[in-house]
């Protein structure tokens, strides 16, 4: 794994080679088997994760209705990230869709290296906002089209 693969994740685009250098020391390579469960909801969230290759199913477990497939996430993208901001436990679970390759990158260190690098801080803050803010609109595009069915039933 080279800083090369970070140019392409959103979260660190922007930055120059010795910064993606310095993320990439921070973290810790994870190989997963397909079906092998990366966290559980309701775990301690102290890390996100950027997946290299491979795929991660992020869902949930509803009562009487089983696993709930929320999205399938490929190499790129991150998960995780939640808990950098809140500190709260998993509000989904992430399992390995297939063999899956991962940057496992613990909160605390990023932190501190954020307080080091205030440069690299804002860059990440701002892809960050940019990521959220698609997400949300992707979600209320679904709840539209939720409310929608519903109104025809």
């Amino acid at each position: 794994m080279n800083a090369d693969f970070l140019k392409k994740v959103a979260l660190f685009r922007g930055l120059d080679d010795l910064q993606l250098a310095g993320i990439l020391m921070l973290g810790i390579v994870r190989e997963l088997e397909e079906g092998q469960l990366v966290f559980e909801e309701k775990s301690a969230g102290d890390r996100f994760f950027i997946i290299y290759d491979g795929a991660v199913r992020i869902s949930k477990v509803l009562a009487n209705v089983g696993e709930e497939a929320l999205s399938i996430l490929r190499a790129g993208d991150f998960f995780g990230e939640m808990s950098f901001f809140d500190e709260l436990p998993r509000s989904a679970r992430a399992i390995a869709q297939e063999p899956t390759k991962l940057l496992e990158i613990d909160n605390s260190k990023l932190k501190e290296h954020f307080e080091r690098h205030p440069e690299v801080a804002v860059r990440f803050l701002t892809a960050f906002g940019q990521t959220l803010s698609r997400r949300i609109r992707e979600t209320n595009n679904k709840f539209s089209s939720l409310f929608t069915i519903a109104r025809i039933f």
